[in-house]
């Protein structure tokens, strides 16, 4: 998998509203035409080369602060993955810089921006500042990923078990992987420490992670108790 990037001026087809700033665009496109995770700007493809073919999803971020804005899975395989609207925090305090994406199901974030007026499509990122409007610190969350932003090391991926086999994790890791593709950071990679579902998973991904270190130490299971009831064995404990 790699990455194709343009840069869209403001106002101009498929921009993300973003006025005086322009938007970065990157699309995450299943082949072999280029190494695996490269970035290449849209200008260095052969021409006729439609980015349309191959395509497993798309992301946006503004040129101009690097807000993530928006993420879209456009790949056949994830037409069924529950749609999501995303929050993002980086801690630049945090030594090293932490990024962190929170999925809310967008059928509660929709319900939740009507009571206000308002109207939030699916794969819309919004901050924290809407994120507070929207009260959704008090609505369940459908998943999480947590990284180094400037190693690229993935330290936290988590899907609540009621949501889990509905391709949540793959548009979280491609949503990383796109915002750290567009912004110039190191690409995503698993170290030796997980959980034993952790490690089930890594093992299968096919996209959005590079680098998956040999298993160094078996870390307790994330899931708690609570989240346990009525879910089918399935969603809690690895398979192949």
């Amino acid at each position: 998998m790699w990455w194709a990037r343009s840069v869209l001026p403001p106002g101009g087809p498929g921009a993300q509203g973003t006025g005086d700033a322009g938007t970065v665009v990157v699309h995450a496109i299943a082949s072999h035409e280029r190494p695996d995770r490269s970035v290449v700007d849209v200008t260095e493809l052969p021409p006729g080369r439609a980015l349309t073919q191959d395509r497993l999803a798309r992301v946006a971020v503004r040129a101009d602060t690097w807000q993530l804005l928006r993420s879209e899975p456009l790949a056949e395989r994830l037409a069924a993955a529950t749609p999501l609207v995303l929050v993002e925090r980086v801690e630049r305090d945090a030594d090293p810089v932490v990024a962190e994406l929170v999925a809310f199901a967008h059928a509660d974030v929709a319900e939740r921006a009507q009571d206000l007026g308002a109207h939030v499509e699916p794969g819309a990122v919004v901050t924290q500042a809407d994120a507070a409007r929207l009260r959704l610190a008090s609505a369940p969350q459908v998943g999480a990923v947590r990284w180094r932003a400037v190693t690229g090391e993935l330290r936290e991926i988590y899907v609540a078990p009621a949501h889990r086999r509905r391709g949540v994790a793959t548009v979280l890791l491609l949503t990383a992987e796109g915002a750290a593709a567009a912004r110039g950071w190191p690409r995503l990679w698993v170290g030796g420490v997980r959980t034993a579902l952790g490690d089930a998973a890594a093992r299968r991904l096919r996209y959005g992670v590079g680098r998956v270190g040999a298993l160094t130490r078996l870390a307790p299971a994330m899931t708690p108790a609570a989240d346990r009831v009525g879910v089918p064995r399935r969603h809690l404990e690895p398979s192949d």
